[in-house]
């Protein structure tokens, strides 16, 4: 990741959440982290027990850039993370970002009618309503931003990623399913990616909605959450800099042994 600023920024204090963790999904080994410039960095776990680096830079920068290399050992099962903190009732509850509206209260309710819907597991019925997603949103970059709500987002009817995320937390949501937000990576080489996690008998089960399929060990977790704002790759406040660009850039390739 790099930014570039307009002007010379001061001052910048920094949290980042871009640093796979090591559980029952993937081990992470031979990890490298460069962060520049920094003059004070610690370690920490957010309320959500993500990794993250807290900082600050107190010295005039044009540039700030993180750069993460190393080694994931995925798991090649059935992609499941075994739920060790008892709060996946947290995760039932909808948040600004993935309310769900009119437009998506009437595609629920459209799509559950003529459907033996609600005699599914809780799986069953996420991956339903992820198949129903699918077929009636495209993907397209460009049209929605950061902070484009998951209403906002189908009634438009094409997004990207954080999109197709948020709207399916929005229906899982609205069947009181617990879900969460992953921010991640997948195998090959672009942006980060983003997809949800269900919750059924005491496992968490990944869905990726953009791709409309289940998560395979082709998949990296960055972070999860309520939605894309719990697992932002960088907050901070800083003096100065004017104008600013960001850059995200990732590159996955497997190792065959």
């Amino acid at each position: 990741m790099q930014m570039t600023f307009e002007f010379p920024a001061v001052n910048h204090h920094f949290t980042l959440r871009c640093f796979p963790p090591s559980d029952n999904w993937q081990k992470i080994i031979d990890e490298k982290i460069k962060i520049y410039p920094n003059h004070f960095i610690c370690n920490q776990k957010d309320s959500f027990s993500n990794r993250c680096v807290y900082g600050k830079a107190t010295s005039p920068h044009n540039h700030f850039s993180v750069e993460v290399g190393g080694i994931a050992e995925v798991s090649g099962e059935n992609p499941i993370k075994l739920n060790d903190d008892g709060k996946e009732s947290l995760f039932k509850y909808p948040t600004k970002l993935t309310q769900f509206g009119q437009n998506i209260c009437e595609f629920y309710d459209k799509i559950t009618a003529k459907n033996a819907f609600f005699e599914l597991s809780d799986f069953k019925k996420a991956e339903f309503l992820m198949n129903s997603l699918s077929e009636n949103f495209n993907y397209e970059p460009g049209v929605t931003g950061v902070f484009t709500t998951a209403e906002e987002a189908f009634g438009l009817g094409k997004g990207v990623c954080q999109d197709y995320a948020h709207i399916l937390l929005s229906l899982c949501r609205k069947s009181r399913i617990p879900c969460k937000y992953v921010a991640g990576m997948m195998t090959g080489e672009g942006a980060s990616h983003a997809w949800v996690e269900v919750f059924e008998d005491g496992k968490w089960l990944m869905l990726d909605p953009t791709h409309n399929c289940r998560c395979n060990d082709s998949y990296i977790i960055f972070s999860c959450g309520r939605d894309a704002q719990d697992c932002s790759i960088n907050q901070g406040m800083f003096t100065g800099g004017g104008k600013q660009t960001q850059n995200v850039q990732v590159f996955v390739e497997e190792i065959q042994e």
